[in-house]
């Protein structure tokens, strides 16, 4: 019986998106929304995660045991908090609950879904014939293979993450968002997936593609540009954004700059914490980078 918990998890993130969806047709939404393409993708996704676990067979264990299933969850529930409920209204009109909301995104949502495996999950879902091809086609996608296997990867990870952050906070940008839908759809799909690239490489450090130090360094790195960030939104002189310019707009920035610079970065000091203690568990020859190369027969974590 307790091996049908994690199935159970996963169908109860669909269900919990049919009754919200529900909600909103209904015309009771109490200020709840619903972005069809979001909706769609995470119906979708929660799908695949039901069909991939029941084919996992004796991999489940390993693959995806009940704390990723409820990580999985996690990211629903994230999600739906994030781009459905009332939070999503009011980012509309406030900075600070729009700066909430991409913070739910990339530092709540995006490492959740590291965590969970869901893409191995996911690829089982696939008939078996298609598997490997589909694998070997993804491994095979531009940046795609040398991302999962050098060196360079977890680093290009981290400009990508960074790059999205800045260019979709440039002025041009975070008007076109507010302005079009899917643009703001767009917006919130590059932060999501950027940041769970991040995440994973950074969950994943100690292995052939990220030793423990550079983990150290990269998301320190990362940290301090997200401080830079929020110190340029809180210290403006002046609204950055032209939408968000009326009455009490510059105190109203002040806070999203606060918000991204004490909570996220708390996130980001923790994470430089847990690596460091990683580190220090690590045999010596981790703590010294020197990391020796898996055998191509074992499983590799992507």
């Amino acid at each position: 019986m307790h091996r049908l918990r994690p199935a159970g998890l996963s169908l109860a993130c669909i269900v919990a998106g049919q009754a919200s969806a529900h909600t909103v047709a209904s015309g009771e939404n109490g200020g709840w929304s619903l972005d069809p393409i979001i909706a769609t993708l995470i119906v979708l996704s929660s799908l695949l995660q039901v069909v991939g676990w029941r084919r996992l067979g004796r991999a489940r264990a390993t693959i995806a045991p009940p704390w990723r299933i409820a990580a999985y969850c996690g990211v629903v529930a994230t999600l739906v908090l994030a781009l459905f409920s009332p939070l999503d209204a009011r980012a509309d009109d406030s900075f600070a609950w729009h700066m909430g909301q991409h913070l739910l995104l990339m530092l709540v949502a995006a490492p959740l879904l590291a965590l969970s495996n869901a893409h191995f999950v996911a690829l089982f879902a696939l008939p078996r014939a298609w598997r490997q091809p589909v694998g070997r086609w993804i491994g095979h996608a531009p940046g795609a293979g040398a991302g999962a296997r050098h060196r360079g990867g977890p680093w290009l990870a981290a400009l990508a993450f960074t790059a999205g952050l800045w260019l979709w906070h440039a002025p041009v940008l975070y008007e076109a968002a507010l302005a079009h839908r899917a643009v703001h759809t767009l917006e919130h799909l590059v932060f999501l997936f950027t940041a769970a690239v991040f995440w994973r490489m950074v969950i994943t450090a100690g292995n052939r593609r990220l030793s423990l130090p550079s983990a150290v360094v990269l998301v320190t790195l990362v940290g301090l540009q997200g401080n830079l960030m929020a110190a340029l939104i809180t210290l403006a002189p002046a609204p950055l954004y032209s939408s968000y310019a009326g009455p009490g707009g510059l105190l109203d920035q002040q806070e999203a700059g606060l918000l991204m610079w004490v909570p996220a970065g708390l996130i980001y000091l923790a994470s430089t914490f847990w690596t460091l203690h990683k580190l220090m568990s690590a045999p010596s020859r981790a703590r010294s980078g020197l990391l020796v190369v898996p055998s191509t027969r074992t499983h590799r974590s992507g």
